[in-house]
Formats: C-alpha cells, structure tokens, sequence
C-alpha cells in the first residue's frame, strides 16, 4: 500500500485548461497533492487514503491560480487618476511624478505591501512586474514578493533619455546597477530576476544593447511594452531611424526571443513583427482594460494571433488599468473582442475557454509548471465560492464565467501557493 501520510485531498469542482480550446471539468472530484505538487484528480480516492487528510470543499469551485503577467507595482496609488489623457501625457503629468517617489525606501515598502495585499486577495499567485529605477525600492519589492510567497519575476527598472531630470538614469550607472542586482538575485527560488527596459522611448541604444549584453550573460528574461499606441510607435520611429521598427529594436539588441521575453500591449504589429513574435521564447500581453483607459488607438487581434500560435497571457497593467483583477481581465479580454469583431469581422470573439486559458496556463509558461493540475503541476490555486449568486442546475464551467463576469475577490474562499493557505 502506498504511503499517503504526506498527500492531501482536495474535494470540489475541480476546473483547469487543456489547451486553448478545451477546458477541463471534473465534478465532484479529489485532487490529490503531496508535498505542494499535484498527482492525479480522482472520482474515488485510493484504499486507505487518510480520512483526516481530506479537505472538503463541497460544491466550491477549484481553479488555478491566476497570472497577471504585465504590472507597475509602483502605479498602484494612481490607479484611475488621469483616464482622459493619452499615453505620453499620462506618464509625463501622473506616473513619472508618482514613480519617483520610490526614491524613499519607506514609501516603497508601504505601497509595495499594499500591493502585494492586493495581488493575493484578487487571486493572483503569479506576476510579472515592473517596479522603478530605483535600486534599493526594487530590493524592497522582491524581498517582499519572497516573504508572501508568490511566482513572480521582476527586476531593476532601466530608462536613460526622454524622461523628467527628476526621473532618470544615467547610462552607466543604470546597468552596473542591474548587473548588480542579477548577480545578487541569480539564485533558485519562486521570485526570479528579470530585465525591465521601460520602451524604446526612455532607453537610448546604448542601454539598450548593454541590456541585452546582461541577458545574454546570465540568460536572464526580459519585459518590456512593445507596439502599445499610435503615438509611442511615432516617437519610436523618429528616435530610431534605423530600423525598421520596435520589434527589431529589441531584437537586434538581443532583447526579444534570444531569451524568455515578454512584451506587453502589442496591439499594432504588421507581418514583420508578427514573425518575430512567434518566436516560442516571446509572449505578448493582453491588458484590456489599461486599453481602455488610456486610448492606445486599438485593441490587440486576441482571436487572430490565438489562432497563429503567438504566446498570450492577460494583464491588469494598473495604474493604466484600474483593477488588478484577473478574472475581470477575462471578461474584458471577452468584450473587446467582440468590439473588435465588429469592426473586422474576419476574425471571431475571444471564448471562456481561450481567455481563461491566457489568464492561467498560457500564463503560467513563464514559470515552472503552475496555471493547470496535470500530474507535476504546482498546487496554486484558488477556491471560488459562488454560493451569494443565486440560480441552480448550472455546470462547473458556467458558474466559472459567471464568476469572471459577476464576482469579486470575496468569492474566493481560500488561496494556495505550494498547497500552504495564503490569508489575506
């Protein structure tokens, strides 16, 4: 008989992405986990499986833990301030002011802990974030991402021209301070080290091929906004005559598909970047609702790029966007499609299926093994009571949308990371 002292069995209505298309719902099941890692999901559980070993969640929902995967933790104070600007104006009138008080290493801890909070009471276990220029406050944010027990990666924020006097680096001292901070990070655990260029706006080519020199060093992943609005591809254009475009700006600096790279927005992409981007080391990012809010001129083809294997994964990308709610980042990738398709109808609105698969599994890639409960898989996941939503004889699957479309972080009974309860 098999020793099942150090398993635990989860019972509920266990649900959990396939691949794009398919979801998977298994009702009234046990998912067995020892040791934080998944094993099987099971009808019956095995002969002599300890009874007190078995948490019973009843008729609860059991999903993944949600992966925001494109974040300013620093712009958690200004979510929903300056809403009517464009993009250029936004930075220059809210986030470069509010950015630069990360200079006060007490001010970022607050705000960083805030964030944090906010992180795992919306649900989301796996994060890849932006933080500031600011040495000693992005060691504040990776200490605490370590001490709360997320997935996550972030690094040094890099940003040498077209900023405030008052927000910017110089060259030099900007990549001694990220070789610094990977050499200090390079190690194994859950938080890992990332390279965070701005955009190619705030970077000269001089950072940016020392960036991407420090990636190729220590094979250390990158994340940057690529293709995000009308303007910013402008302005890119004029700083960088030579070439063709954002995307090879980054590749030629050896910043894009050389190693793990994610880009967010990547609204405006013609062929030639589309290439690049379908790379299997690139992901880009959805962030609906920063779309919104801050008018890029476009919506990201969700549908299209889905269908031509291009990596996706969702985005609360606050302070542009408002919520740092992942399931909310489901619906709303759901409805601008569907905006979208009105327009060109050539390609069809995102399903439950495909979002819940960017905002979990697709996700997850970046990281080792989370966003699903196949075999191997790490127990990160959530708990989704829905019982406050009145109606019966709905499936698994249909109370899992109308939890992206209606619910809120109370619906979520109880979060794990590694099968500990994280409380919030």
């Amino acid at each position: 008989m098999e020793d099942y002292q150090k398993c635990k069995a989860y019972r509920g209505n266990v649900i959990y992405s396939k691949n794009k298309d398919t979801l998977i719902s298994k009702e009234n099941s046990y998912m067995l986990v020892c040791e934080g890692i998944v094993k099987g999901i099971f009808k019956e559980l095995p002969n002599g499986f300890p009874k007190e070993n078995i948490i019973d969640w009843g008729n609860k929902l059991i999903i993944p833990g949600f992966c925001d995967m494109h974040v300013h933790a620093p712009q958690f104070l200004q979510r929903g301030m300056g809403m009517d600007r464009e993009l250029l104006d936004w930075l220059k009138t809210y986030t470069y002011p509010n950015e630069s008080k990360f200079k006060d290493p007490n001010h970022a801890r607050e705000v960083y802990s805030l964030f944090v909070d906010e992180l795992l009471r919306q649900g989301t276990l796996h994060v890849n974030i932006f933080p500031s220029i600011h040495y000693e406050a992005s060691e504040i944010l990776f200490e605490i991402l370590e001490q709360r027990g997320l997935f996550a990666f972030t690094g040094k924020l890099n940003m040498d021209q077209n900023s405030p006097e008052y927000y910017i680096e110089d060259t030099e001292k900007s990549l001694v301070d990220t070789e610094k901070f990977i050499q200090k990070h390079q190690k194994d655990g859950n938080v890992k080290v990332s390279i965070v260029p701005r955009f190619t706006i705030t970077c000269s080519e001089k950072l940016l091929a020392g960036l991407g020199s420090l990636s190729e060093k220590y094979g250390v992943p990158v994340h940057s906004h690529m293709c995000e609005a009308v303007n910013t591809i402008k302005v890119s254009q004029e700083l960088f005559p030579d070439y063709k475009n954002e995307a090879e700006i980054f590749y030629q600096n050896n910043l894009l598909g050389q190693r793990p790279t994610i880009m967010a927005h990547c609204i405006f992409m013609d062929d030639e970047v589309l290439k690049l981007m379908k790379n299997p080391s690139c992901m880009a990012v959805h962030c609906p609702d920063a779309t919104a809010n801050i008018n890029a001129g476009g919506i990201m083809p969700v549908k299209k790029l889905l269908e031509m294997g291009i990596n996706l994964a969702i985005g609360s990308d606050i302070g542009s966007g408002a919520n740092l709610s992942i399931a909310r980042g489901i619906a709303s990738t759901i409805q601008h499609s569907k905006i979208r398709n009105m327009f060109d109808s050539q390609w069809d609105a995102v399903t439950l299926p495909e979002a819940f698969y960017m905002a979990t599994r697709s996700g997850g890639r970046y990281f080792k093994n989370v966003g699903a409960f196949e075999e191997g898989y790490c127990f990160n996941a959530l708990v989704i009571d829905d019982s406050n939503m009145p109606g019966e004889g709905f499936t698994p699957v249909e109370r899992l949308e109308r939890f992206c479309y209606l619910g809120d972080d109370r619906n979520i009974a109880m979060r794990y990371i590694l099968e500990k309860e994280i409380l919030v």
